[in-house]
C-alpha cells in the first residue's frame, strides 16, 4: 500500500466531492470554461440597495478557478449568473454568491 501526501489526498477528496455523477453536482460554465460546481439556489431577495434580484450560491474547486472575480459570467442551465462576491476561499475550493435578474423595485 502507498500512502499518500496529504495534498494528494485532498486531490482525490476533492475530485470525489465534485463528480458529475453525484446529484448535488451540475456542470456550469464558468468564464466560458465547463466545470463542475455544487449549486444551491435561493429565492428573490432584496438587498441593502433596493433592487431585486436572483440569487444563488456555488462551490467550485480552485484549481478550476484560480481566482475568481466580480461580474464574471456564469451559465447554469442556460441561465446567466454573474459572480456578486467571494463568500469564502481555503486555496482548495471558492464559495461564491452568484447574482441574476437583477432589476430596480418601484
Amino acid at each position: 500500500m502507498t500512502l499518500k501526501t496529504p495534498a494528494e489526498q485532498a486531490a482525490d477528496d476533492l475530485a470525489a466531492l465534485y463528480s458529475t455523477d453525484l446529484p448535488w453536482v451540475r456542470t456550469v460554465t464558468y468564464a466560458g470554461a465547463e466545470i463542475p460546481a455544487i449549486v444551491n439556489f435561493d429565492q428573490d431577495l432584496k438587498d441593502e440597495t433596493e433592487s431585486a434580484f436572483a440569487r444563488a450560491e456555488i462551490m467550485v474547486r480552485a484549481s478550476d478557478v484560480a481566482a475568481p472575480a466580480y461580474r464574471d459570467e456564469v451559465v447554469i442551465d442556460s441561465a446567466t449568473w454573474y459572480v456578486r462576491r467571494i463568500l469564502s476561499g481555503d486555496g482548495l475550493a471558492w464559495k461564491l454568491e452568484l447574482i441574476s435578474d437583477e432589476r430596480p423595485l418601484w
